[in-house]
């Protein structure tokens, strides 16, 4: 049976993330119907990426945005059909229990991410993070996945032309101020906070980073 728990909900900006399943038969009769997605025949996407839509279809319907439809710009940037505001982010993150999913709709330009702690970013933290950045993080995975969010959403908002380690930029302030104050970004001299929020699994089987901003 088909499940989505919001786990968390933000109305500056419009934020809402969650956890979701659904069985392969029941993915399959929703991307037949679907009407969110008017650029995109779910139909042939396979059963993992059907998930994510439809993840990001039910935080978009917890916002009260049942009826709003997504397309996508040459750079695959998500955009609000027919409008240029809102500023539209969203992401997810799927495993073999189901989808971590996000959605962030604002009046300036927004990022969002979420993130779950994996053993993957040690291995990668030198392609996304600066020298400097590495020293002051190390390699605490919990730590990796709140700046590889963080990240993430500065491209998001201020991308595509961007590299991740020498034009975004983090002060680190350590993890728990950073969950407490967020994070202050720069992209090349601009600067701007980032929020964090931990989430944990409706049952619990994990957690996940959620990452958006820069604030207004």
């Amino acid at each position: 049976m088909a499940h989505f728990t919001v786990i968390f909900k933000s109305l500056a900006p419009h934020v809402a993330a969650g956890f979701g399943d659904q069985p392969e038969a029941e993915l399959i009769e929703w991307a037949k119907g679907q009407s969110r997605f008017p650029e995109r025949n779910l139909t042939q996407f396979p059963p993992r990426r059907q998930l994510e839509h439809w993840c990001i279809d039910q935080c978009l319907t917890a916002l009260g945005l049942a009826d709003v439809q997504i397309v996508h710009d040459s750079n695959g940037k998500p955009l609000v059909q027919g409008h240029s505001q809102p500023h539209l982010s969203i992401a997810h993150h799927s495993g073999a229990e189901g989808c971590w999913a996000t959605v962030a709709l604002a009046d300036a330009p927004i990022g969002i991410d979420i993130e779950t702690e994996r053993e993957q970013l040690r291995r990668i933290a030198a392609r996304f993070l600066h020298p400097d950045e590495q020293a002051a993080i190390a390699d605490d995975v919990a730590s990796l996945a709140m700046a590889w969010a963080v990240k993430e959403c500065m491209f998001k908002a201020h991308g595509p032309a961007l590299d991740f380690r020498e034009d975004l930029r983090l002060g680190w302030p350590g993890q728990s101020a950073a969950q407490t104050a967020g994070i202050t970004g720069t992209v090349r001299g601009k600067t701007g906070q980032y929020r964090l929020r931990k989430l944990t699994h409706p049952d619990g089987l994990g957690i996940a980073w959620l990452a958006f901003g820069p604030a207004h």
